[in-house]
């Protein structure tokens, strides 16, 4: 069986080194114990550096685990180094076979991925938890959660984290191994590599009672920035995640509600849709007016009010005595009152003897609230610093 722990090999490499340039296979190791006053006489031990790297390794760490489960990417490397193109693609192979083929696979928004790290020189057993997301152009992301592996150049934190991917699992599949990973899907675990590969599988189950909490508290998360506190409240007294409301569709083609029982606003079959908040419809800053006047210039009709000067003229242009160029000639600002118009009126049958003799589009301004501006007046005089407030540099003028 193989041993691949990290510290076996290095510590294997290095005794190796001791004679540059030797082949492994050739290297033999000797310890002679030479016994004073017994010429000739001695002890001795041969081995290879395998051998004596096992008993340094066993005497400092325990002795090495066989059998150790390796990721794809670890298998395809060694079978590089061995020179052996098929057993690479071999296992490349396998590794996508067996992401593909899993029951649970392809990972859905909602999936919590943990990857643990067996302990290795001088740092301890560490992990990392992954949040699977949608992402914004119909694929999806990864985002880190929570960690405890320590930041280094070798492996920065968070370096599995994707976005807007089609497969957001293969690198973490292939490059930590299946074995590390624990993926938790609407608070159950449907991949316990990590717990399978551990030593006590039964420490798994606090592991993952911690996975379903983590799972619970991102989830009442979600629901909290969606301003949805009563769901967030149900969700962590809940052991498992909210079901869906279930109303049928309002036609037989459309699907029920996915949205958590208890939501509010309109249904959806869409279990992520957020109701917009509500806003207040704002008024536009201009306004244009259709008038007509009639032919004896003694009534004036507004036809029509738009926010949209081109809709406006397609309203004025069904008057036959409607003509771009009046516009210029009647409708002018009022002096001295800025945003307002003035409609100058023709004379009597001037332009039209019967009916409408005038129709022009007249641009009004939509000015503040008088009243909104009179309690903001009062509110900065309110608040505003006097004489008293600088009594001091007063004094200092004073004197």
């Amino acid at each position: 069986m193989r041993r691949t722990d990290p510290r076996l090999q290095i510590i294997t490499e290095t005794i190796q080194g001791l004679i540059p340039g030797a082949a492994p296979a050739f290297t033999r190791i000797d310890v002679v114990e030479l016994l004073p006053g017994r010429e000739g006489h001695r002890n001795y031990w041969t081995g290879s550096p395998a051998g004596l790297a096992e008993r340094v390794f066993t005497a400092l760490f325990g002795r090495p685990r066989t059998g150790e489960q390796q990721s794809p990417l670890a298998r395809a490397e060694d079978a590089k180094q061995a020179r052996d193109l098929g057993a690479e693609i071999a296992a490349l192979q396998q590794g996508h076979t067996d992401l593909t083929s899993a029951p649970w696979y392809p990972a859905r928004p909602g999936d919590l991925v943990h990857v643990h790290y067996e302990a290795g020189g001088l740092a301890g057993p560490a992990g990392e938890t992954y949040l699977i997301e949608a992402g914004d152009h119909g694929f999806l992301s990864m985002r880190l959660l929570c960690h405890t592996l320590p930041d280094t150049d070798n492996h920065p934190v968070g370096c599995y984290a994707v976005t807007d991917d089609s497969d957001p699992l293969m690198d973490l599949w292939f490059e930590a191994g299946p074995h590390r990973l624990t993926i938790v899907r609407d608070g159950l675990v449907v991949h316990g590599g990590a717990a399978r590969s551990s030593r006590n599988v039964a420490a798994s189950g606090p592991s993952t009672t911690a996975l379903t909490l983590a799972a619970a508290m991102c989830e009442a998360e979600d629901y909290l920035k969606r301003g949805e506190p009563e769901l967030a409240l149900a969700r962590l007294q809940s052991d498992k995640p909210l079901p869906a409301c279930g109303t049928p569709g309002p036609m037989p083609e459309h699907a029920d509600c996915a949205r958590p029982r208890g939501h509010r606003g309109p249904c959806s079959d869409d279990a992520a849709y957020i109701e917009p908040p509500h806003e207040c419809p704002a008024l536009p800053e201009q306004l244009h007016a259709v008038v007509t006047v009639d032919a004896k210039a003694t009534a004036v009709h507004l036809a029509g009010l738009y926010t949209d000067r081109d809709h406006a003229v397609d309203h004025a242009s069904g008057y036959a005595a409607y003509r771009e160029d009046h516009s210029d000639r009647y409708v002018k600002p009022a002096p001295g009152l800025p945003g307002e118009a003035m409609l100058e009126l023709p004379r009597e049958g001037e332009l039209q003897a019967f009916g409408v003799q005038l129709a022009v589009v007249v641009p009004l301004s939509v000015l503040p609230d008088p009243r909104a501006e009179n309690e903001y007046a009062a509110e900065g005089m309110a608040t505003a610093l006097n004489s008293d407030d600088y009594a001091d540099d007063y004094r200092d003028l004073d004197e």
